[in-house]
């Protein structure tokens, strides 16, 4: 009995092993990669990338939030996560939240320019001689009387107002608790301050003055060097790293800069241009004709037209800070571009929205934009 047992147990060892060769055969088959398994596996990062990448047609087929103001839209204002989005009337005033829309109900005295911080925290509004500062519940956190006209305003991301006007103090900057931290003053009772440009990053500013000079002043408001141009300065630019300086005078000249106050370059355009882009890194700059003019440049760091368009009627001109989009609109069109000046996407202003866009704003990454027209805001994205 106990041999006959063993030659069962024997028998039942090499049939289980016979079965578990065969099951090993397409077990290893399953385990190698068919052509449908790769067509179904987890993309790739570049794959997911590429499904996230800006697509313009989609950006401007229609403008998901619009706010009909029946007045002209004078300034418009947005986050860059484009969370938080503003514009503004003479006498009214929106301001987009996640949540809520913020000052709807309110009426102001001479509203003139809008500006949401980066981060959203903080929303800086100037009516009439004021600048008022408020948090992104609309508690307002201060006004500053400053008694004159306000020509600029630039919120930094800490909630400081930087403001440029016709009145002593020319320029000034007022904390978020309302005092006055520093103030700087051309030296001359008719410099009364037209424009300037900030950066956070390089803690410079450029700012243009009435007459034909500039300066460079320290985010604390101390003087570094000016310099004379030939003509009334119309508008001032300047790169996020502080390295690059563009001024335009009325007589359609630009002109670059070093940090150090050096003449890099001028060029004089042959049209009449109010107002001037640049990219954050200052790489490009691009122009925007007057009334008089239809011609549209766009130019390299070195002053050399990359390409040039004849375009009439322009109304906002924007570069993204990575220098990859260009908005420009024509009377009644906005359309996008990319660095080459190819058209990649436009949207046409119906009437009831306006006849001419007047503001722009948009994220870092363009994926959201606002613009004003003579009665809406629109946003888009």
């Amino acid at each position: 009995m106990i041999i006959i047992s063993i030659f069962i147990i024997i028998q039942l060892l090499f049939f289980s092993g016979c079965l578990s060769n065969d099951d090993d055969v397409p077990a290893t088959k399953s385990s190698e990669p068919s052509a449908t398994q790769a067509n179904t596996s987890t993309p790739s990062d570049l794959e997911v990338e590429d499904s996230t990448a800006l697509d313009p047609s989609q950006l401007f087929s229609a403008p998901p939030s619009i706010w009909s103001s029946k007045k002209r839209v004078k300034d418009v204002s947005i986050s860059n996560n484009g969370d938080y989005v503003g514009g503004l009337t003479t006498q009214k005033i929106t301001v987009q939240t996640p949540t809520e829309n913020l000052f709807t109900n309110l009426i102001w005295i001479n509203a003139k320019f809008i500006s949401i911080s980066d981060s959203g925290d903080f929303i800086a509004i100037t009516d009439d001689d004021s600048v008022k500062l408020y948090d992104n519940n609309g508690y307002k956190l201060n006004s500053y009387h400053i008694g004159g006209t306000i020509n600029h305003m630039f919120l930094l991301n800490n909630g400081t107002i930087i403001q440029g006007g016709e009145k002593t103090p020319h320029l000034c900057a007022i904390e978020p608790d309302g005092t006055q931290s520093w103030v700087w003053n051309p030296g001359s009772s008719i410099a009364r301050v037209l424009d300037f440009d900030f950066s956070e990053k390089s803690n410079r500013m450029i700012v243009g003055v009435h007459g034909d000079k500039f300066y460079c002043v320290s985010d604390k408001g101390r003087y570094i060097w000016y310099k004379d141009v030939s003509g009334d300065i119309r508008d001032v630019k300047m790169s996020d790293d502080g390295s690059r300086y563009y001024v335009l005078t009325i007589n359609n000249i630009i002109y670059s800069y070093d940090k150090y106050g050096n003449k890099n370059w001028e060029k004089e355009l042959n049209v009449n241009t109010v107002e001037i882009a640049i990219d954050k890194q200052g790489d490009h700059i691009l122009t925007k004709p007057g009334d008089s003019g239809a011609k549209v440049y766009l130019l390299d760091k070195h002053g050399d037209v990359e390409w040039m368009k004849p375009l009439s009627g322009v109304g906002v001109i924007s570069i993204s800070d990575d220098a990859e989009y260009i908005v420009i609109s024509e009377e009644k069109d906005l359309r996008m571009y990319d660095l080459a000046g190819n058209e990649l996407a436009s949207y046409h202003l119906d009437n009831e929205y306006g006849n001419f866009f007047v503001c722009l704003d948009m994220t870092p990454d363009v994926s959201k934009l606002v613009v004003g027209t003579t009665n809406s805001m629109l946003v888009f994205g």
